[in-house]
């Protein structure tokens, strides 16, 4: 029910014409272009220049994350074939590819240096974030370019890298061997 209201929605935004991509009895099909449709980059920057609320400095920092990482995603098609992404034909696997890519960067082993380093967990998730407002303005333009978010479920790296410390508790004589090693007797306050 929820698809064919979204259907419904872009049926309308297009003024009761098929989508762009819509073939009846097949529904959508990959097409080669949509002529409404946008470069990802182009986009991602209308995007972050149309932005109210935010100070020059965020502004700043946005246009470089969709210049040197937003910039890299592309779009496989099912037959395989790489093109640059657009707005509207980026996929949740295209996005998956991408946030792998940003986890391992990139080594040139002709010259033996990174060309990219690996981007932080964090990092990765502010950059996908981003990512998924951009997105997610292509679904609430008029007439919207999509319907729904390609960055909605994707697994993210885990902050802690799925290592977990385990906590160390000592035991009373050990605690009072190291107690009596302190020789301030503020420090020692401290330690209890």
């Amino acid at each position: 029910m929820e698809q064919a209201d979204a259907f419904k929605k872009l049926f309308d935004a297009h003024k009761q014409q098929w989508p762009f991509g819509w073939v009846p009895g097949q529904g959508f099909v990959e097409p080669e272009r949509d002529p409404d449709d946008a470069p990802l980059t182009d986009w991602a920057r209308r995007y972050v220049d149309r932005l109210t609320g935010i100070d020059p400095r965020t502004r700043d920092d946005y246009r470089r994350e969709v210049d040197r990482h937003i910039s890299l995603m592309v779009h496989t098609t099912r037959s395989g074939q790489v093109m640059p992404a657009t707005i509207a034909n980026i996929t949740a696997d295209d996005v998956q590819d991408w946030v792998r890519l940003q986890e391992a960067g990139e080594h040139d082993p002709k010259v033996g240096r990174w060309v990219r380093r690996p981007a932080s967990p964090k990092s990765t998730a502010n950059r996908h974030g981003l990512l998924w407002c951009i997105v997610q303005a292509a679904i609430d333009a008029d007439p919207p370019l999509r319907t729904k978010n390609c960055c909605a479920n994707t697994r993210l790296p885990r902050v802690d890298d799925g290592t977990s410390e385990e906590m160390v508790f000592l035991e009373q004589e050990e605690y009072q061997l190291l107690r009596r090693h302190i020789p301030d007797a503020a420090a020692r306050d401290l330690a209890d």
